[in-house]
């Protein structure tokens, strides 16, 4: 059984959600509701130009679970299978060097449980 199939079993609904990222920052990807945890089942991240991105549970950058580093007019889709944030009410935050003005296209999809 794959990680959609075991959340759709449960009855929790997808989500994706879809950010474009300008210049060297870190922002917020995805903001769940206070009282839920993040479960990201599948992310495409695209860019127009060569940089790193970096992906972080909380609010800070210390919880970092992912890292790409691309060239540009690249698109990957990694296969994550699940990753499940611990932190209730944690954001998924994207750390982005090496860009500018509409450099990163991230496509999230998961769960809020």
């Amino acid at each position: 059984m794959s990680a959609i199939e075991f959340y759709l079993e449960k009855g929790y609904t997808p989500i994706n959600k879809t950010v474009v990222i300008s210049g060297p920052n870190t922002i917020s990807v995805w903001t769940p509701a206070s009282d839920k945890r993040v479960v990201l089942t599948d992310m495409s991240i695209a860019t127009n130009i060569t940089g790193t991105v970096a992906f972080y549970f909380d609010t800070t950058t210390s919880y970092r679970f992912a890292t790409y580093s691309l060239s540009s007019s690249a698109t990957i889709t990694p296969m994550i299978g699940c990753i499940e944030s611990t932190v209730v009410g944690g954001k998924i935050l994207a750390r982005t060097l090496g860009n500018a003005s509409d450099g990163w296209y991230v496509n999230l999809t998961g769960f809020e449980i």
